[in-house]
């Protein structure tokens, strides 16, 4: 006696569904990556700014946070995302690809 769990097979994807799931993955991870970049730029340059405010006894600028801390690091992250998650996600669907 078969039983339904026994003979389950998973469908094949199609070509198309791998593509557009790598290409979704890639743009997912490079804007997580690049908000990532943001947000500890920011808080680096935070940091420094109070640690600058205290020494100098200046006001604090946060004009430098996000033009020499924070837009930097997100650009990092997220052309760095672009170049390894391509390459991960370009290997993960050839080899999808060359199974079906």
């Amino acid at each position: 006696m078969t039983t339904a769990v026994t003979n389950a097979r998973r469908p094949k994807r199609s070509r198309i569904s791998i593509l557009v799931g790598a290409g979704l993955r890639i743009v997912l991870f490079v804007i997580i990556c690049t908000g990532l970049g943001m947000a500890i730029g920011l808080f680096t340059g935070i940091m420094v700014q109070v640690v600058r405010s205290l020494v100098h006894r200046g006001a604090i600028d946060m004009t430098v946070a996000y033009r020499y801390f924070g837009f930097p690091l997100a650009a990092l992250g997220g052309i760095g995302a672009l170049v390894i998650f391509s390459v991960i996600e370009t290997r993960t669907a050839g080899r999808l690809l060359a199974t079906r």
